[in-house]
């Protein structure tokens, strides 16, 4: 499977997607950050991906530095830029759509994504039109953030003797793969639901909260929530759903993907830096 997709193949794709993505384009965004080991002045290292097929599961990505242990995406405008060409370049078409699933920022945040890194969406947007003289309908964007550290847990109810429920419950006790929960725990005033999309292996399945900071395209609850679920079955390297959606998946994994590039300065072994110490390396330009 992880040779098919790398050479450019798609392994699998859900019945009904395309339909709920015509003219869609999906971006998945995340930052991750140098731990407490690394050295001093050392990068965060952002990411995008974008589909590019119309089934959303193909996905491509964009990778930038930027400073250290800043969450908001410096250079969005410039990776969504690299992925709308990417677009365009398979599709001979701008997306009308944008749907943006954000991993990685806290409930504090939720403004900042709002004001500083939907915009630079739009601008990028915006940008390839000029430049590839396009008609295309004005952009409608839709932005999702995707949060999974949390402390939310969902227990399916047991049966009267105190053994777990079969139509409700998987054989280690968990809530079944496809529990929605929208009502009760959620917001009264904004649009946010928890989905356990993925089967629990080991221990309490942690559901993923979806919160919605935009919907420009008019997507209904359940539509975005069905949609949602049926994109955590399209990750190609797995043939069962994720516990949260690809694009945000894919994202994280860029990152991490940054983070063995620079590996010997997050985590140095100082033998390769002999008398040393480390006040010094940000005056020796490790940043």
């Amino acid at each position: 499977m992880k040779v098919n997709m790398k050479t450019g193949g798609i392994n699998h794709t859900i019945e009904g997607v395309s339909a709920q993505l015509r003219d869609t384009m999906i971006l998945g965004a995340d930052v991750t950050h140098p731990g407490a080991g690394s050295l001093p002045c050392m990068p965060s290292i952002a990411a995008v991906v974008g589909s590019i097929d119309a089934e959303g599961s193909k996905l491509c990505g964009s990778m930038r530095r930027q400073t250290e242990r800043v969450e908001m995406i410096k250079d969005l405008e410039g990776m969504v830029y690299e992925r709308l060409m990417a677009y365009g370049a398979v599709n001979k078409k701008l997306p009308s759509k944008i749907l943006f699933y954000r991993d990685g920022v806290a409930d504090s945040q939720y403004v900042a994504v709002r004001t500083l890194e939907i915009p630079q969406i739009r601008k990028a947007w915006e940008r390839v039109q000029a430049e590839k003289q396009l008609k295309t309908p004005p952009l409608q964007i839709t932005a999702v953030v995707v949060g999974k550290r949390h402390h939310t847990r969902f227990y399916p109810e047991p049966l009267a003797n105190g053994q777990p429920d079969p139509a409700r419950a998987a054989k280690n006790g968990n809530s079944l793969a496809g529990t929605l929960v929208d009502q009760g725990v959620t917001s009264p005033y904004y649009f946010d639901f928890f989905l356990q999309s993925h089967h629990g292996l080991q221990g309490t399945a942690r559901p993923a909260h979806y919160f919605v900071l935009e919907n420009e395209i008019n997507f209904g609850a359940r539509g975005l929530q069905e949609l949602t679920h049926k994109l955590c079955y399209t990750y190609q390297r797995a043939t069962i759903g994720v516990s949260y959606v690809p694009a945000a998946y894919c994202a994280d994994r860029l990152c991490e993907r940054g983070r063995v590039y620079l590996r010997n300065f997050l985590n140095p072994p100082m033998a390769l830096f002999p008398g040393i110490s480390n006040q010094w390396f940000g005056v020796l330009g490790f940043s």
